[in-house]
């Protein structure tokens, strides 16, 4: 009986994990990075970022590779999810979305990662893959 009664904790203990749950806030943060990258608010995409990224990149550079996406691949038309990872570490809750990307000049394959506290999402990591980004 007392294999039923651990088996039933560790499932219940599982299911408050909810693998995905977090998903939404990244997928609500990748779409205001879009508008706001559209817009050329290169700065506040950073401001906005999660200490990691501010970590990795200075604001400087981190707003240059946004403007030489921005002025090689134009404006952000639409995009979809192609895969995501919902990961729980003991730094805190991370989504990595892969993204299907147009842009008015080419096609774009991203990468995002989001540190997740609730309903907000803090970018910690960009990167973009584009033959548009070579040849525009």
């Amino acid at each position: 009986m007392h294999g039923y009664a651990g088996a039933f904790i560790a499932c219940v203990a599982l299911a408050g994990c909810s693998p995905g749950s977090d998903v939404p806030a990244a997928e609500s943060g990748i779409s205001a990075f879009h508008a706001d990258l559209n817009a050329g608010n290169f700065q506040k995409i950073y401001h906005n970022g999660g200490a990691e990224l501010k970590t990795a990149t200075t604001s400087e550079t981190f707003g240059k590779i946004l403007n030489a996406v921005h002025l090689k691949l134009g404006l952000f038309k639409n995009g979809k999810s192609v895969g995501w990872n919902d990961n729980a570490t003991t730094n805190g809750r991370y989504v990595t979305i892969n993204y299907e990307a147009a842009y008015q000049k080419g096609q774009a394959q991203e990468n995002f990662v989001y540190r997740v506290n609730g309903k907000q999402a803090a970018l910690v990591g960009y990167h973009v893959n584009s033959d548009a980004l070579l040849l525009n």
